[in-house]
């Protein structure tokens, strides 16, 4: 049976897909961050590079 609700080619509603995209935003900023302090830490701890 097929469920109007659901979305091809994923199969996840609109509320399912909304929430796995809040997830990976969320996860792409806490990289984001991640990565921005560890290029800060090194910019700071090598003379050469500044």
């Amino acid at each position: 049976m097929s469920d109007p609700d659901k979305i091809w080619p994923t199969g996840l509603t609109e509320r399912e897909a909304e929430e796995v995209h809040s997830y990976l935003i969320d996860g792409t900023r806490v990289f984001g961050v991640i990565a921005l302090i560890a290029h800060l830490l090194v910019a700071v701890s090598t003379p050469w590079l500044g």
